[in-house]
């Protein structure tokens, strides 16, 4: 069953994901990062880094849909060091040796698993029998947290494809999978009354949470299911939308890089790019930055993950 999920994904990925990586003009590059979609979560932090360190390493950008593209994207050559969800490298390492082979720079934030449902609730369409005749019934289901869900339509964006078959899996939730592309098209379907949620993974706070009116009809589910390694149950709030204290099921990110030789050319500059963020890496916290900096605690922490620069080649065990 593992491995099904794994394949499918990887199908998902270079299949339904048709949006190609792109990247800056790589003339100059040095060390090419695969992020997410400009302007969100993980690009941001590109940006920060750029900010910091762009005058030690030229840095490009190989803009994707997010941490599961991005573990495609360094299989592929396609891009030098990327953001990718632990939970994601684990699962693909089984089917994918170049991922197997990744290598950890540094942890990042966390991401958590935003469940927008619609606040009027999810309309239900069914039959019952009266007598010898049969009679459409519709019914409203208004959802507050996860457990709700079961048996209803989702619409599943970027790696929250992959969390969410195996939180189907595990919780046997039943639920109806639908893949897209992007939050945008996700939010999209949700106010059609298409799909009764959306599953997204994002950093807090999120980019497309923060941008939802209070009256937009769009509101969050809690996690109230029971939480297994590597993930954590967290709360946060959404002040704006009337949230707090709510809980979120939260999955670890690295920065990893390819497999890159220390005393190569560049593996030199993903070193020299380790450093520098290590180094300034208070000023990133305690600057005018993104918040998700403040969240790692341990800079050497790796997850179990090898770490570049130790000597570890491989994350197979």
């Amino acid at each position: 069953m593992q491995r099904h999920i794994v394949w499918l994904c990887v199908v998902l990925v270079f299949g339904s994901v048709t949006m190609p990586l792109l990247a800056q003009d790589d003339s100059t590059c040095q060390v090419r990062v695969a992020t997410g979609r400009k302007g969100k979560g993980f690009s941001r932090l590109y940006s920060d880094m750029r900010r910091v360190c762009g005058s030690q390493v030229q840095l490009c950008e190989v803009e994707t849909e997010g941490g599961l593209q991005n573990s495609v994207a360094l299989s592929a050559n396609k891009a030098d060091i990327g953001f990718v969800q632990l939970d994601t490298l684990h699962t693909m390492k089984e089917s994918d040796e170049n991922t197997a082979e990744l290598q950890a720079i540094l942890p990042a934030h966390a991401n958590l698993l935003h469940i927008l449902v619609r606040r009027a609730g999810y309309t239900v369409t069914g039959e019952r029998s009266l007598a010898t005749l049969w009679q459409r019934e519709e019914k409203t289901v208004v959802v507050s947290k996860l457990s709700e869900l079961k048996g209803l339509p989702v619409a599943f964006v970027g790696s929250a494809q992959l969390l969410g078959r195996m939180l189907d899996r595990q919780l046997g939730l039943g639920l109806q999978f639908s893949d897209v592309l992007s939050d945008e098209q996700a939010l999209s379907a949700l106010k059609t009354g298409d799909v009764a949620a959306i599953f997204t993974m994002n950093g807090w706070p999120s980019p497309t949470v923060d941008a939802l009116a209070r009256d937009s009809g769009i509101g969050l589910a809690a996690f109230d299911l029971p939480v297994q390694t590597p993930y954590q149950l967290v709360r946060k709030n959404y002040a704006k939308l009337g949230y707090f204290n709510l809980p979120f099921l939260a999955a670890p990110n690295l920065l990893v890089t390819r497999p890159f030789k220390l005393d190569g050319v560049r593996g030199g500059y993903v070193a020299k790019l380790q450093r520098c963020i290590v180094d300034h890496l208070g000023d990133l916290q305690e600057g005018a930055f993104e918040p998700a900096w403040k969240e790692i605690k341990h800079p050497e922490d790796a997850y179990g993950w090898a770490r570049f620069g130790q000597g570890s080649t491989s994350a197979r065990e």
